[in-house]
């Protein structure tokens, strides 16, 4: 199997030839984003250099962000991951005024007539789809307490009934209600048993990510300490190092059409 290491060095060389592409697309930004991850753990668990990780994560959550307002990409709807990395970066700012304000307005192929139809994130989160997750997180954020309620109400309905009653994601469900009522010791708790065996190989599939880290559990114990609850869970797929909100004095935006971005 290959290693970190190995990886790295492959991602550091692809990171090289995708800058010389003239044309940006949706999946060329998405794996400039798996490069930055790869870079930010390296960083971390490798070069001991939490700086240089968090730099990474913060680049990590730049090109989410882009994908999102540029292609309105659903990518909320099909990873809970994205917003844990970019609160791994301890950009409060960016995490608070870019992330958690970020929806998207796209389109499904409708299964009869297979024309397009429009669908807001709203939308699939009124419907209890996944994006219900990514939102809640992002309501956290903005301490949005009205739609913190409204989105538990509607996850305990849809998330607990009889098609999912064997479902992971009620382990996010019991998160998000333990965080709002602010009792550390249930989030703890919840967390432990996110990242045992058996949970973690369900929520984890990357075959070099989960042998260092565990999601989303990682960025919900981020959570917890961005809202002030210091969660301890000892376990190294939660690593603590990574847990304090310690901002870098300045962050890079590396890449040039992100610049322009801005």
């Amino acid at each position: 199997m290959i290693s970190l290491i190995e990886t790295n060095n492959d991602y550091l060389e692809r990171d090289k030839r995708f800058l010389k592409i003239e044309i940006l697309t949706d999946t060329w930004v998405g794996r400039l984003k798996q490069n930055n991850l790869i870079f930010a753990l390296y960083s971390f668990f490798e070069e001991n250099d939490i700086s240089k990780a968090k730099q990474h994560f913060y680049v990590c959550g730049l090109l989410d962000a882009f994908r999102i307002e540029r292609y309105q990409d659903r990518l909320f709807d099909y990873d809970l991951t994205l917003i844990g990395y970019a609160m791994l970066s301890d950009n409060v700012s960016f995490i608070k005024n870019t992330f958690a304000k970020l929806s998207y307005q796209s389109t499904y192929l409708d299964d009869i007539t297979e024309k397009p139809v429009p669908i807001t994130m709203e939308e699939n989160v009124l419907a209890g789809e996944a994006a219900i997750f990514t939102h809640t997180v992002q309501q956290f954020l903005l301490g949005n307490d009205a739609l913190i309620e409204r989105n538990i109400e509607i996850m305990d309905r849809i998330w607990f009934n009889k098609p999912n009653e064997n479902s992971t994601l009620q382990y996010d469900v019991r998160f998000f209600k333990a965080l709002y009522q602010k009792n550390i010791s249930e989030c703890e708790a919840i967390l432990k048993e996110m990242v045992s065996p058996k949970i973690h190989q369900k929520r984890n599939d990357d075959a070099i990510l989960k042998k260092y880290i565990s999601m989303p559990a990682l960025g919900y114990a981020k959570l917890a300490w961005i809202m002030g609850l210091e969660v301890d869970v000892k376990s190294k797929l939660i690593p603590k190092e990574l847990l304090p909100i310690q901002p870098l004095e300045n962050y890079e935006i590396p890449y040039d059409f992100l610049k322009e971005k801005i």
